[in-house]
């Protein structure tokens, strides 16, 4: 795979949750969901706020050209069974209209698809420049009091630019078992929608949880071992953040240092495809990365879902 990431920017809701108060409104332990989640504020979207809107927001802080020739849209909240929202985006941000444009319904490991797969476009002729854009709102299907997900679950979306470039060695896996796709899912939408009855999330967090622990550590070792990367070479690690509990587990679990592990899930919660390209900038701003480093991204969960990359930034 060759090329790179050239800009990463980000867009968060204005509604900022805090989880103690969270907590003390339905009578939760906020000392044991701190220890589970290890997470502090969430975002929500307002109820006419949209996906598309945040994917919006995002894009706007790139410095977009007029040299975009393909756009790549990761949700799970799209605005539109049909059409796509990719469509949509490119007629907002008044793209080009000879690019290719589409939708990925992915999401913990969606940014991986979406970056391997710009990636993938960047070899061929004619493609020099991809619109990366992750978003998803789905705090649009938590139930009120549902301490699984209303205590993790974030709105956000980020936006890039991939960039061609034939000297960077980019390597990814993937990794899909959907036996386990009713253990985060949401219940009466699509076709299965049921009249009267709005869409809601589910998750069984325990179920997730221990897909990831059995599966995560091998499957990020092996893509190590097959590409002869040593764990040394890797600058940091940049795991889907999913909660306190799952990463600190993998640490664990991976014998990995801890500060070659980046998480920022503390300030803004779990925002499913977006975690990782949002930890990604966030290291850019702390000047954590430079060119050349090599990162390990991995996301993991819904579907039951894996995907990893060795980049090379």
């Amino acid at each position: 795979m060759s090329g790179e990431i050239t800009d990463i920017k980000y867009s968060l809701p204005q509604k900022k949750i805090n989880i103690k108060k969270l907590c003390k409104k339905y009578n939760w332990s906020y000392n044991k969901t701190l220890l589970a989640t290890g997470i502090e504020y969430r975002y929500e979207t307002k109820k006419n706020e949209t996906a598309l809107d945040l994917a919006i927001s995002a894009c706007k802080k790139l410095k977009l050209k007029k040299n975009i020739d393909a756009l790549i849209y990761v949700t799970q909240s799209p605005e539109y069974l049909l059409p796509t929202t990719a469509c949509i985006i490119q007629d907002k941000l008044n793209l080009r209209k000879d690019i290719l444009a589409f939708d990925i319904n992915q999401g913990c490991s969606g940014f991986v698809y979406g970056l391997f797969t710009g990636y993938s476009f960047l070899k061929q002729k004619g493609i020099n420049n991809v619109l990366l854009i992750c978003s998803d709102t789905y705090t649009k299907y938590i139930q009120k009091g549902d301490r699984t997900c209303e205590t993790i679950f974030s709105d956000a979306a980020s936006a890039m630019v991939l960039k061609k470039n034939p000297q960077k060695k980019n390597i990814f896996k993937f990794g899909t078992n959907g036996s386990g796709s009713k253990n985060l899912i949401v219940e009466n939408s699509a076709t299965n929608y049921k009249e009267n009855l709005k869409p809601k999330i589910f998750m069984d967090g325990q179920k997730v949880f221990m897909f990831t622990m059995t599966n995560i550590p091998n499957f990020v070792s092996d893509l190590l071992l097959k590409n002869k990367t040593n764990m040394n070479e890797i600058k940091y690690f940049v795991f889907h953040q999913a909660s306190k509990v799952v990463i600190d587990n993998l640490i664990r679990k991976m014998n990995l240092p801890k500060k070659k592990v980046f998480c920022n899930y503390k300030k803004i919660g779990n925002t499913v495809s977006s975690t990782i390209p949002i930890a990604l900038s966030d290291l850019l701003k702390k000047k954590k990365i430079k060119k050349g480093d090599k990162l390990l991204l991995c996301g993991f969960g819904v579907g039951y879902s894996m995907a990893a990359g060795i980049i090379e930034y």
